[in-house]
């Protein structure tokens, strides 16, 4: 039996107790922090950084970013949005390397062994968000020669004189001046030392300031001026002729080698100007000369049966003929405001500036207006040769009036030369094994019923709609509106150019019946390491009529041996990936 007492001694008692408090309170602490240090020193568990974190975890393995789409997916998705193309779209791409390894450029480059497209179209939906495009593998190389890029041509020895208007130059999110810098710059934005002495009619002064503010930020050298207001087109040319006489001096007195003053229409276009500048060092620049560049078959007239050219938009002088020709009676009238009547020469009436120009170097000079053919040269439909514009094979020294009667947008087509040089712009690659023929920078075609690449000179048997065949030399011959024979005895041609039968031979012409499928080029881009992007349309609806081959000059009258595709519900889209 336990009987409790009181406790007793006092102070004593009270001290003994508060002892043994204070002890039992530091063994309870030493014991917690060794527990506590025992807990820690062991490896962590899973859950410590699993708990309360698991719904998170696995929401986010859901909906985990995806890959950014392809490129080839992205550049087609912008085609769509940016042309309005139909949202279902067969669909092809391939890559391109260029090899440098051909001695000339040809007429025709044949690719026998490599198909252009091996597994044909793939009809896909652009606003499928699982869309992942890839170009068809592996790359095909192409064979072309080494020409120089826009970014290596010197054309220091070039002054250029344009008269045209603000509301031309500022119409189509300005697409003249993107054109010209392309032939007045590097490609990247500075100027290839080319010089440009512009003249717009009835502009005001902040127009004048806005557009060379423009040409500048472009990297074109130039000098903006008012032209006369009172002046027709042709008067103001006549002008610039003797504006460009004086800029000649004062470049030439800074130092720079002009060997050339241009007159040019605002919508010529030059492309292969590293080409230009060579044929133009066989002219003695310390001399007179006088040399045009007509490009098309319109450049060209037939007067009392004698064929000629004024220069088709495009003349040339050298320092001694434009200093002769802004002495001239006819320029200098025209220059102080007097009519044709009241002045002594016949030049100052009417016509094109080129050709009021050839007509007062005519009359007051004996000089012969030398020609350096682009496109088309007389004696072409004479002797076979074929009228197929930029799809013809031949490389242009200068394109004239290209957005009318071609609409071709240069400035987009000529990109490809700053990847594989002038030269590969508009060379023809004929795929033999599946008919397809790519003229670079302008079209892609396909001959579904087949097709083959002959010499001009050679016949062609060609076999008409109702299964009687028919032999032809060209699509355009002289039958078919050929010029006439004879060519006016003040043009001279170039030698290079004089032979016409050896151009005949080197030229390639494609020869088929029944259908052409053809697709032009929409846009082009360059890519952030250096490659190209060219795309290539075929529109849906019906084909035109007036252009049924894909090209104006194709086209011959009452033809029925060939056609052009039928009409399509949806676009389709070839892209063409040039890669350095």
């Amino acid at each position: 039996m336990i009987i409790c007492r009181p406790f007793h001694g006092g102070y004593v008692g009270i001290f003994q107790l508060t002892i043994v408090l204070v002890g039992t309170c530091m063994l309870l602490a030493v014991v917690r922090h060794s527990d506590h240090y025992l807990i820690r020193s062991q490896p962590p568990s899973i859950y410590e950084y699993t708990d309360g974190k698991t719904r998170g975890a696995r929401q986010n393995e859901t909906t985990i970013t995806p890959p950014p789409p392809s490129d080839e997916t992205t550049y087609l998705r912008y085609l769509t949005r940016e042309y309005g193309l139909s949202n279902e779209i067969p669909w092809f791409a391939r890559r391109i390397q260029p090899r440098f390894d051909s001695r000339g450029r040809k007429s025709m480059t044949e690719i026998s062994k490599v198909p252009f497209m091996p597994r044909g179209f793939e009809r896909i939906r652009t606003d499928d968000k699982q869309l992942d495009l890839r170009a068809e593998s592996p790359p095909v190389r192409l064979s072309v020669t080494q020409s120089a890029k826009p970014d290596a041509v010197n054309a220091s020895a070039l002054l250029f004189g344009i008269s045209t208007s603000y509301d031309r130059l500022t119409y189509g999110n300005a697409s003249l001046m993107a054109d010209w810098a392309r032939w007045l710059t590097d490609g990247e934005g500075k100027s290839n030392g080319a010089s440009l002495v512009l003249t717009l009619h009835r502009a005001s002064g902040a127009e004048i300031e806005t557009i060379g503010n423009k040409l500048r930020e472009a990297g074109i050298d130039a000098v903006v001026l008012p032209a006369n207001s009172t002046h027709d087109s042709a008067a103001r040319y006549l002008d610039l002729a003797g504006l460009l006489a004086r800029r000649k001096d004062e470049l030439l007195g800074e130092g720079h080698p002009i060997k050339f003053l241009a007159l040019v229409d605002d919508d010529v276009f030059f492309p292969s100007l590293g080409k230009l500048l060579a044929r133009l060092d066989r002219f003695d620049a310390r001399k007179k000369a006088y040399v045009g560049l007509p490009s098309e078959r319109a450049d060209w007239t037939v007067e009392n049966n004698v064929t000629l050219t004024y220069g088709g938009g495009a003349v040339l002088l050298t320092p001694p003929m434009a200093d002769a020709v802004s002495r001239l009676p006819c320029v200098n009238e025209t220059a102080r405001g007097v009519s044709s009547a009241e002045g002594t020469g016949t030049g100052t009436g009417t016509g094109q500036w080129d050709e009021r120009l050839y007509s007062c170097i005519a009359e007051h000079t004996d000089e012969k207006l030398h020609i350096l053919p682009s496109l088309y040269t007389p004696g072409d439909d004479l002797y076979g040769l074929p009228r197929t514009g930029y799809e013809g094979g031949v490389q242009p020294l200068a394109l004239h009036h290209y957005r009318h009667r071609r609409r071709f947008d240069p400035s987009r087509a000529h990109l490809v030369a700053s990847l594989c040089g002038e030269d590969c712009f508009l060379q023809r690659f004929f795929f033999r094994g599946d008919a397809w023929i790519l003229v670079n920078g302008y079209s892609v075609s396909q001959y579904p019923d087949g097709v083959d690449v002959l010499p001009a000179a050679k016949s062609m048997t060609l076999q008409k709609q109702d299964g009687s065949a028919t032999t032809t030399t060209t699509t355009g011959n002289a039958k078919n509106g050929g010029m006439a024979g004879r060519v006016s005895d003040r043009l001279s041609f170039d030698k290079q150019d004089d032979d016409a039968q050896k151009r005949v031979n080197a030229r390639r012409v494609v020869s088929w019946a029944g259908a052409k499928r053809t697709w032009r080029l929409l846009d082009s881009r360059r890519g952030a390491g250096g490659e190209v992007w060219q795309a290539y349309v075929k529109r849906r609806g019906s084909s035109s009529s007036s252009v049924p081959y894909g090209d104006e000059d194709d086209w011959v009258p009452e033809d029925t041996v060939h056609t052009q595709d039928g009409p399509s519900d949806v676009d389709s889209v070839i892209v063409l990936i040039w890669e350095p």
